[in-house]
């Protein structure tokens, strides 16, 4: 295929070769017009001009500067000039193309992680092999990556040339910004002559993907917390103070037939003369399921700070306290229909195994809280702690007062935490006071459907917590300690 070099010089022999003929064509008119009108060669008109200037313009004068540049050589030079150039940029084609076989270029790509957390980095590796003899002079691969990706360092490219069964290799470091699976490629291989007239285009589909997982700045910050033991109150270990034979002291006790005798207490029974027992502190795990709701209004709100997008790192952020503290957790996603489900269980290869579903969950559809509720009780039959992420708008009232009174008829515990929808899209300080009156009335809008709601729930005995952005991850984390400390789902 001609480059645009190759298509330049085409083009100017060919303009060149056109002018000539052209010029040719109409000088051999302007000769042969004197014969065909009868009247003499312009010489001799020339000759018989008056001498007074009063002359009449014939045809024969007009056309007499073409044959003067018929019969210049500067016409023959450009004409053989264009011809040059033509056959230079049209013959050589077909050698180009024996000598340049992209198939013969062997590309192949190579990353340091096929699975990252959003805003980590990873390394590509991309190698170029001329499998073939011939060398290649003028060679460049571009290995695409998907929009969403930035360099941070290198290039993505590489412009070289490549001798016969040589091979070389290029790399860069890009930034994965967001949650998702992208892929990384196709390769475009372009094989350019010496000259630049000529060049051959191979597209490599073959591509690599890359998981990425949600951010894990929060669980690094709850981390250096932890370490440095500056944690507040909520983030602080809380038990579930329930009498039974664990290790801290709970209280001391009247002696009753049947107690343990190792627990009494002899020192009580010499200042009070009555036998004694001592009671101990347990800590008892709990049972929590997280009902991850992604229905189209969950993705409302600020790019990349959507409601979903809070949602998910705060379940992010539970898993990993509850893993800690060695309690039970689970979780279900779902829309219309339950998407996805983690049965209640604990340990690092259950955390990444949450990781790749957060991944993947996009909003969509409309929120059937029932159909995740009936699908949860099924598989797990024991009374648990139930944790809804949802925002209430993509369901009717009934239906979720529905779910709330089949989850209670077998004693689950049931805490609603919604982000406020309003919140998360604007902030009333930004607004004109004519904006601000409209978001106000939105505002009420939105309350007072929401109130028809949370009036149902906790005639219920239905906890509801409405969230803005500000304090979402908060109250998520603070549901999650009350809710171990009052013992909610024990195992």
């Amino acid at each position: 295929m001609l480059s645009s070099r190759g298509a330049f010089i085409a083009i100017g022999g060919i303009l060149l070769i056109s002018i000539g003929l052209s010029a040719k064509g109409v000088g051999t008119i302007a000769t042969m017009l004197p014969i065909l009108s009868g009247e003499q060669g312009w010489e001799a008109d020339s000759e018989s001009t008056p001498s007074n200037g009063n002359q009449t313009l014939s045809i024969t004068d007009i056309f007499r500067p073409f044959e003067i540049l018929n019969s210049s050589p500067i016409v023959d030079y450009g004409m053989f000039l264009g011809t040059l150039l033509l056959l230079a940029s049209v013959i050589g084609l077909p050698f180009f193309r024996v000598s340049a076989n992209a198939s013969l270029i062997r590309v192949t790509r190579t990353v340091d992680r096929e699975k990252a957390f959003a805003g980590e980095y990873v390394h590509v590796t991309v190698k170029v092999e001329n499998t073939g003899r011939r060398r290649m002079d003028f060679l460049e691969v571009y290995d695409a990556i998907p929009d969403m990706f930035e360099i941070a360092l290198g290039e993505n490219f590489i412009i070289t040339q490549l001798g016969g069964r040589e091979t070389k290799e290029f790399s860069y470091i890009v930034q994965v910004s967001t949650r998702g699976v992208y892929r990384i490629g196709p390769v475009k291989v372009i094989i350019h002559d010496r000259l630049g007239f000529y060049f051959e285009e191979d597209i490599r589909h073959f591509y690599t993907e890359i998981l990425c997982y949600p951010s894990y700045e929060d669980i690094r910050r709850m981390e250096a917390l932890s370490k440095r033991r500056q944690q507040g109150k909520m983030f602080g270990a809380h038990k579930t103070k329930q009498k039974g034979m664990g290790d801290d002291f709970h209280a001391l006790a009247r002696y009753y037939p049947g107690a343990p005798f190792k627990s009494l207490d002899w020192k009580a029974f010499s200042r009070t003369g009555e036998l004694m027992v001592r009671e101990f502190e347990s800590e008892k795990n709990i049972r929590m399921i997280v009902f991850l709701d992604h229905s189209g209004s969950m993705g409302a709100g600020i790019p990349f700070n959507t409601k979903l997008d809070f949602a998910i790192r705060s379940v992010m952020l539970v898993m990993k306290m509850a893993e800690e503290r060695q309690d039970l957790f689970g979780l279900v996603t779902f829309a219309d229909r339950p998407t996805s489900f983690l049965p209640p269980g604990g340990g690092k290869a259950m955390f990444f195994q949450l990781l790749e579903i957060l991944a993947l969950v996009e909003p969509q559809g409309r929120s059937d809280p029932l159909a995740a509720v009936d699908f949860v009780m099924q598989r797990v039959p024991r009374a648990s702690f139930y944790v809804f992420l949802t925002d209430l708008e993509s369901s009717d009232s009934e239906i979720f007062t529905e779910a709330a009174k089949r989850a209670r008829s077998t004693k689950n515990n049931i805490t609603v935490i919604s982000p406020f929808g309003p919140l998360f899209e604007t902030k009333l300080s930004d607004l004109t006071a004519t904006e601000r009156a409209i978001a106000e009335a939105i505002f009420e809008e939105y309350l007072g459907y929401r109130k028809q709601v949370e009036d149902r729930l906790r005639g219920l005995g239905v906890e509801i917590i409405n969230v803005g952005p500000d304090d979402m991850l908060p109250n998520v984390i603070k549901t999650y300690m009350e809710g171990k400390q009052a013992g909610k789902g024990s195992v």
